[in-house]
């Protein structure tokens, strides 16, 4: 059985949750508080739970986990652990990072506390946070534009794919049968991704003795690198969800000032 409760929501039967730790609500009166408590905080704030995804783009290769013969590698690959392929160089990354930190900026202690997930954002600036983050979204998308633009976004899309197959190729011994595909370019990219679907190819079912196993390989772990500069920017989510809380933790409290509510998380 799994537990379904959503946080989002207010479960009145904490018997049947996997958090047996909630004091249970069992009489109309502790019902009544505890809701009185919940509007009292509503009237001074929401809690907010902020995800920023997509930015960073990587992939890894490990011999272990791959079933290569060990004819077909030389013997110093025997002693190499898990490497990561970054999409991005340290510079673009770091300019990423900043931009993340640009949406964070929003919360100081003038609007806001910090939550173990999150921030509680005080209700007159909810309006200001809704208008920062698409004016925020914008920027982020117009800077990304212009940092990956001019067919940087591909030139870096290929230059990744070309260091996983360099490394394959720096470790394979010869009597490996493998050919090693130099220009992967987006539409050869594009069309390869293709035909892997079209035949419902994964990397478990690639065979090592397959002469195209490196490119096939590197085709599939870079699946969810986004083939285009838009689709990179499109598919970056920053998320901003109001929570509220289960009405249980609210029994025995007595919220009556945002010093309340922060003694109360502390205590989560």
């Amino acid at each position: 059985m799994v537990d379904s409760s959503d946080p989002r929501q207010l479960p009145l039967f904490p018997e049947l949750s996997e958090h047996p730790q909630l004091p249970s609500i069992t009489t109309l009166p502790e019902f009544d508080h505890a809701l009185n408590n919940l509007i009292k905080i509503s009237d001074m704030g929401a809690f907010i739970q902020l995800n920023i995804q997509g930015f960073n783009k990587r992939f890894s290769l490990h011999f272990a986990e791959l079933n290569i013969p060990g004819d077909f590698l030389n013997p110093e690959a025997a002693g190499e652990q898990l490497v990561t392929f970054q999409l991005f160089p340290d510079e673009i990354r770091r300019q990423q990072k900043k931009m993340a930190y640009e949406v964070k900026s929003f919360f100081t202690s003038k609007n806001s506390f910090r939550t173990p997930f999150g921030y509680f954002l005080f209700r007159s600036h909810f309006t200001l946070w809704k208008h920062y983050l698409e004016e925020t979204r914008k920027s982020i998308d117009k800077k990304l534009y212009q940092l990956l633009g001019q067919g940087q976004y591909g030139r870096l899309l290929q230059q990744s794919l070309r260091d996983g197959l360099d490394y394959l190729r720096q470790f394979a011994s010869d009597l490996a049968p493998w050919t090693f595909e130099e220009d992967l370019t987006v539409p050869r990219l594009e069309a390869i991704r293709h035909q892997l679907r079209q035949d419902n190819r994964s990397i478990a079912s690639l065979r090592p003795t397959e002469v195209t196993y490196p490119r096939d390989l590197i085709v599939l772990k870079t699946l969810h690198f986004p083939l285009h500069l838009s689709d990179y920017v499109e598919q970056i989510q920053i998320t901003s969800i109001f929570k509220t809380i289960h009405l249980e933790y609210l029994v025995d409290k007595e919220i009556k000032t945002l010093e309340d509510v922060q003694k109360l998380v502390e205590e989560m």
